[in-house]
């Protein structure tokens, strides 16, 4: 599969089924997704899967017992508390009520980011068993066993996703600039688009984030979380259920090649900087 650009105006940066748009089976996954996943969001690697032919059905289905016995979110939980993400400077409640934004848009944002943070760790070892599958690889499971967190779903309505064409030119440039740091952008993360509703909020991000790509301590975060992930992927690779019907071969080669980049690319990178962000709002109480 060739490579995606991010730079597509009218839509999601790569082929896939919106949630609007999703009919029939794919609409009833959409919804196992989001409350197996325990979000209101059913993220851009599991649309672009609906893409090909019995391909987020072959997924689902192989990855349904390691959601059920809570190998996935316990493995997910030991990879988020086993970052090392540097405590950046917080942004105060004067500064986001000075930037126009109200307790209602905070609580929204903490949601979105808290979505986000959630599943792309879920989503990072989900997609780096099968990937694992894929390529033959697997790892013996380990001494201990992880233990998952007992986090309450995340709760909420996302706002619309905006489509880059559908953002002010300048809105438009700093998402594309957000997106750029930590590099891998041929992809544009979907969390961008969704807090595009609020560009100051957008704004001071990137005066928060971007210092510490520049000076290297970013970078060090993403690959440590990507290798991680998937050392803790291949570990229960082989608790993955056997999907009574077969890829084509050209389908498998696409979702593979899917599969490794969404994995080294857009969400090895957010689960890096999502928590950066996170870290720094001040919850909906105190804000």
């Amino acid at each position: 599969m060739a490579g995606f650009s991010g730079t597509n105006l009218t839509g999601d940066p790569v082929p896939a089924i919106s949630e609007a748009e999703a009919t029939g089976d794919i609409a009833a996954l959409y919804t196992n997704i989001r409350s197996t996943l325990g979000v209101p969001v059913v993220n851009l690697i599991w649309r672009h899967l609906a893409v090909f032919p019995g391909g987020l059905d072959w997924a689902w289905t192989a990855l349904k017992p390691l959601y059920a016995n809570g190998a996935i979110v316990a493995q997910a939980f030991a990879l988020r508390a086993g970052l090392d993400v540097p405590a950046l400077p917080g942004l105060s409640g004067p500064a986001l009520a000075a930037a126009g934004l109200t307790a209602g848009d905070l609580a929204r944002i903490h949601m979105i980011q808290s979505s986000y943070e959630r599943s792309n760790a879920m989503n990072m070892i989900a997609l780096g068993a099968l990937l694992a599958r894929l390529d033959g690889i697997s790892e013996p499971p380990g001494s201990a066993t992880e233990t998952a967190s007992e986090e309450e779903p995340v709760a909420g309505e996302m706002p619309l996703l905006l489509t880059l064409d559908a953002m002010d030119a300048d809105v438009r440039a700093l998402i594309q600039d957000l997106n750029r740091i930590g590099g891998r952008d041929e992809i544009l993360a979907s969390m961008y688009r969704h807090l595009a509703h609020w560009p100051p909020y957008l704004a001071l991000v990137h005066v928060l984030i971007a210092p510490i790509a520049a000076d290297g301590r970013l970078e060090p975060i993403i690959t440590g979380g990507i290798t991680e992930g998937r050392q803790r992927a291949a570990r229960v690779a082989n608790g993955l259920a056997q999907p009574t019907t077969a890829l084509p071969d050209t389908a498998q080669s696409d979702i593979r090649a899917a599969l490794s980049q969404f994995i080294n690319e857009p969400i090895g990178k957010m689960i890096a900087i999502v928590p950066l962000i996170q870290r720094a709002l001040p919850s909906p109480s105190k804000s």
